[in-house]
C-alpha cells in the first residue's frame, strides 16, 4: 500500500548527467503517485539543469561538496521530510557509510532506496538490487517507487528546456554559420572519463565521410576540448563541418540534440539525452556495463557498437549511421 502521509519528499540523486536522465522516469512516477506532495531534489550542479523547471520537482538543492551539504543541512532538516529516497545504487562499504551519514543528517520519517547487495539495510523501504545482473538502471530506480507501493503505468522521460534556450541556440547557429534548415548530424566527442571516449582521428574521419557522402551539416558538440577537433579537413567539405564544443549550455545542448537527424556519441550524458528524446543515436558503447546502462529509448532508433573503443572503425560507425539516416532522415 502506498504511503499516504508524504507531504514533503526528498529525492537524492548525486551522480552524473546520464544518471539524472535515467532518473527522470522514477521522479515522474513519484509525482504521478504523489500529485499533492512537495517533491524536492538533492543533486549536483552537473545534473541539475536537465530537470530545472520540471513540473515534477518543486525545488532543487545543489550539493557538489561536503561543505555545500553542511550549508544546506539546516534548511533540509527544517523541511521535516516524510520520505527521503536515494535513487542511486550503493557501490561499496564506504558509499554505504556516506549515504547512512547523509540520511542521518537530513532526518526524515521514512527512508527508501536500493538495497544493493545488502548495503541498503538502513532504508525503511528497500528495493532489491545488486551490482551484477542485467536489469536496466531505469527499471532499478522505478523499483523504489514500486517498493513504496506506487504504480508505474509507463516509463516517461522528462528533459527540461525553455523557449529562451531555443532562441539562444538559433542565435548561436547564426553566429557559427550553421543553417538550421540543413539536416544536422551531431557528434558528441567528449566524455567525463577519457577512457570511455573514441579517438580524435575516428571522429575527424567520420565527419569527413559524412559530409562527403550525405547532404548534411556535421556539428561537433560536447565539453570544451584541449585540442582542435576540426583537424585538417579538405576545404570544400569542411564548410559543412562546425565545431560547437564548449559553446553550448546543457539546456542548449538538449535543444540541439532534439533538432538533430542523428547523434553519434560515446557512452555519456548526451547519448542518454538523445535516446530519451527519440533522436536517432549511434552509441559507441565500448565495453561498459551495457545491460544496465545502455541508452534507454526506442530500440529501433538506437544502434549500439560494443567493440572496444580503440578498435571501432569509421566504417563501423558510418554503416550504422547510414541505416538510421535511411530510416529516419
Amino acid at each position: 500500500m502506498l504511503i499516504k502521509e508524504a507531504e514533503n519528499i526528498l529525492v537524492v540523486q548525486l551522480a552524473g548527467l546520464g544518471d539524472m536522465v535515467l532518473a527522470t522516469p522514477a521522479i515522474s512516477a513519484l509525482r504521478q503517485n504523489y500529485p499533492g506532495s512537495r517533491i524536492f531534489l538533492l543533486t549536483n550542479s552537473r545534473a541539475a539543469d536537465i530537470v530545472r523547471g520540471s513540473e515534477d520537482i518543486d525545488e532543487i538543492f545543489i550539493c557538489d561538496t561536503v561543505s555545500a551539504f553542511l550549508k544546506l543541512l539546516k534548511r533540509l532538516r527544517s523541511l521535516h521530510f516524510d520520505l527521503v529516497i536515494n535513487l542511486y545504487r550503493i557501490y561499496s562499504f564506504g558509499g554505504m557509510i556516506k549515504m547512512l551519514l547523509l540520511f542521518t543528517g537530513i532526518g526524515g520519517k521514512y527512508w527508501a532506496g536500493r538495497d544493493t547487495d545488502g548495503r541498503g539495510f538502513f532504508y525503511t523501504f528497500k528495493a532489491a538490487d545488486a551490482l551484477g545482473g542485467s536489469r536496466h538502471e531505469v527499471e532499478r530506480k522505478l523499483d523504489i517507487v514500486r517498493a513504496l507501493g506506487g504504480k508505474v503505468d509507463r516509463i516517461k522521460f522528462k528533459i527540461s528546456y525553455t523557449r529562451e534556450e531555443e532562441i539562444a541556440l538559433e542565435n548561436l547557429f547564426k553566429k557559427e554559420g550553421i543553417d538550421k534548415q540543413n539536416a544536422l548530424i551531431g557528434i558528441n566527442c567528449t566524455t567525463v572519463s577519457p577512457g570511455r571516449n573514441w579517438t580524435r582521428e575516428g571522429y575527424q574521419g567520420l565527419a569527413q565521410r559524412l559530409v562527403t557522402e550525405f547532404p548534411v551539416e556535421v556539428v561537433f558538440c560536447g565539453n570544451k576540448l584541449n585540442y582542435n577537433i576540426m583537424g585538417d579537413f579538405r576545404a570544400a567539405p569542411a564548410l559543412r563541418v562546425k565545431d560547437m564544443t564548449g559553446k553550448l549550455t546543457l539546456r542548449q545542448l538538449v535543444v540541439f540534440i532534439r533538432r538533430c537527424k542523428l547523434l553519434i556519441s560515446p557512452d555519456s550524458g548526451p547519448g542518454h539525452i538523445a535516446a530519451s528524446l527519440g533522436t536517432p543515436l549511434v552509441s559507441l558503447f565500448g565495453e561498459g556495463e551495457y545491460e544496465k546502462l545502455r541508452p534507454y529509448g526506442e530500440e529501433k532508433k538506437v544502434r549500439i557498437i560494443r567493440t572496444p573503443l580503440k578498435l571501432i572503425t569509421v566504417e563501423q560507425v558510418l554503416e550504422q549511421a547510414k541505416q538510421l539516416l535511411k530510416e529516419y532522415a
